[in-house]
């Protein structure tokens, strides 16, 4: 397993993209294919995730850790770094831990602050598949049980895979299910001064204006954008003004 798995393609100047909690670097591929004519893209797996290691212990310190050794490893000067939900968090934490690294930094609905618990029904879902089950179906099925939106049980099982072993989720799910108070933690205090984006969903509660004074006091240089008509899933909701708001962020 690599610490950091990733796809490297585009021209230009290097952007890194950073997909949510559960997710793989696939969730954001079609905005990176999109963005790839003017930047070379970094699409990666968050620790934890895909065919990324899990850090130990799982925090977003730790994870922010590995995508700096994966910037110095690769070689990435001064990149531009765009994360989605939990790889908001960890781009942000990034950013706030080594600011010198980044030349600007694009969150995407998410704020660097305490989130409740939002995602123990899905966690105990998943728990609650069997392994062993022999088709897709049975597993979809046996998620109804515990999620009944479909679109939330069809994104979880983009992550159904199989392995040697059968069935698996390309995601470390103990590892995230100990660890989940650490990622829906504050971000650490710090400051970064470079052009930041926050990128928000109209219909989205995920960033608020009870948060501003959060953000403000981390990021000198901030911001923001509200995709109306969008939730959580801006970027798959309404991909061209998505990556219209990005390029033209990221031209300035």
């Amino acid at each position: 397993m690599h610490q950091i798995n990733f796809e490297k393609f585009g021209q230009g100047s290097p952007l890194i993209i950073i997909h949510g909690l559960f997710g793989t670097l696939d969730n954001l591929k079609t905005v990176a294919r999109q963005l790839s004519d003017e930047f070379t893209i970094y699409l990666v797996d968050l620790p934890a995730h895909g065919d990324s290691a899990t850090p130990i212990p799982l925090t977003l310190g730790t994870m922010a850790e590995a995508l700096s050794a994966f910037i110095a490893t690769e070689n990435i000067q001064s990149p531009a770094v765009l994360g989605h939900s939990l790889g908001g968090k960890v781009a942000m934490e990034l950013a706030l831990t080594s600011p010198s690294l980044i030349s600007k930094l694009i969150v995407a609905d998410i704020a660097p602050v305490q989130y409740p618990r939002r995602h123990d029904q899905i966690i105990n879902g998943l728990k609650s598949v069997d392994l062993s089950a022999s088709k897709r179906q049975e597993a979809d099925a046996q998620l109804a049980k515990s999620i009944s939106e479909p679109g939330v049980r069809a994104f979880l099982m983009k992550s159904f895979a199989r392995s040697d072993r059968g069935w698996r989720w390309k995601f470390d799910l103990d590892a995230l299910s100990a660890a989940y108070d650490e990622l829906v933690a504050g971000n650490k205090e710090g400051s970064y001064s470079q052009p930041t984006l926050f990128l928000m969903g109209g219909n989205s509660d995920y960033v608020t204006l009870k948060h501003k004074n959060e953000i403000t006091a981390r990021f000198s240089h901030v911001t923001s954008k509200v995709i109306q008509g969008t939730g959580h899933w801006l970027h798959a909701e309404k991909p061209a003004a998505f990556v219209k708001i990005c390029r033209d962020f990221l031209a300035q």
